[in-house]
């Protein structure tokens, strides 16, 4: 009778908490991705790269105490705001921004990560430790490579992803973590596994020259190969034309750039690669809506061109309206890419 009144209490409160935790988090998701994208198109208003940095550190420590109320933990809710952040039109310039928060966390992380080792367990126990290794390289190279090749990459490409994508992630660390407090798993297995996950990422480096080593084996002996034209290899989209500043004379550039016959050869061609980078939220908004490559950020700082995928620009065009601003924008680049060339238009 008891059991029969334990079980009827815990049923509804079980599912309460479950509907208020779903609930949370799809209106979070929702929500937040329309509100966070209004927030972020007014502060871009102000042009400050101060405010673009503390508003992101407020959305993800915002979103982190929302998932924890709701009962999740905080890593998720700073992965949510990861999420909602990336579906931006403002995600290269907050990459360039939050860079250097970047770099100093992920030096303490593995710092932190290399003092949870135990030493003395490794050594006592590294034939379970190698055998541990090894199985989950090849059960997660496996895995990521059949799904690598059904979404249309080439075996090659595939071989190389799932070496890469091989080892433990940081989400390893936060199960482990609620395992442990949980009492799920024993203390030494907890340990003995946290162990494997430190050591498979340790491996990154060089299982990503196997993979690579491993592709080009691949490639050589493949029967078939897909050989660019020569005119073409040489305008990838790591080295398009860069045009800072999307105004008038951007987007009659722009036209220009993307018509067959600024090649100025007679052939079938949609023209110079090209990607344009704005300042003001709303000129992006109806480029983009227009078709136009173009993103916003300060394109004259090197962190923004390569957050964006940008290695080395093949030419950039300056369209700003200041004399003063185009000088600056010019002596930052320079720096970074000596070799390029410059055209400069301000009014």
């Amino acid at each position: 009778m008891q059991k029969n009144v334990v079980e009827q209490s815990v049923w509804p409160m079980l599912l309460a908490e479950s509907l208020k935790a779903l609930g949370g988090l799809g209106i979070l998701s929702l929500g937040g991705k329309y509100l966070i994208r209004r927030i972020f198109e007014f502060v871009a208003e102000s042009r400050s790269s101060e405010a673009f940095v503390a508003l992101c550190l407020l959305t993800v420590s915002g979103t982190s105490l929302l998932t924890q109320w709701l009962g999740f933990s905080d890593t998720l809710g700073a992965f949510l705001a990861g999420a909602l952040l990336a579906e931006t039109n403002f995600r290269t310039q907050i990459e360039a921004d939050i860079r250097p928060f970047r770099g100093l966390l992920l030096g303490l992380f593995f710092v932190t990560t290399g003092t949870s080792i135990d030493m003395q367990l490794l050594i006592r126990e590294w034939p379970n430790v190698l055998s541990l290794l090894a199985g989950l390289i090849a059960i997660k190279t496996l895995i990521t490579t059949a799904l690598a090749t059904r979404v249309g990459l080439t075996f090659q490409e595939s071989v190389r992803i799932g070496l890469l994508l091989s080892q433990g992630g940081e989400f390893g660390f936060v199960v482990f973590s609620l395992a442990n407090r949980l009492g799920v798993l024993p203390l030494e297995l907890n340990k003995l596994l946290i162990i494997v996950v430190v050591l498979s990422m340790a491996l990154t480096p060089l299982l990503n020259d196997l993979g690579r080593k491993a592709a080009g084996i691949i490639d050589e002996r493949s029967e078939t190969k897909e050989v660019k034209p020569a005119e073409e290899a040489n305008y990838g989209a790591t080295e398009p034309i860069v045009i800072l500043g999307f105004g008038e004379m951007g987007q009659v550039l722009a036209k220009f750039l993307a018509a067959p016959l600024s090649f100025g050869l007679e052939r079938d061609t949609e023209g110079w690669p090209y990607v344009a980078f704005d300042l003001n939220p709303a000129v992006v908004k109806s480029a983009r809506k227009s078709g136009f490559p173009v993103l916003y950020g300060d394109g004259s700082r090197p962190a923004v061109m390569q957050s964006a995928g940008i290695s080395s620009p093949k030419a950039v065009m300056i369209m700003y309206t200041g004399k003063e601003e185009t000088v600056e924008s010019v002596d930052r680049l320079r720096q970074a890419f000596p070799a390029v060339k410059y055209m400069i238009h301000f009014s």
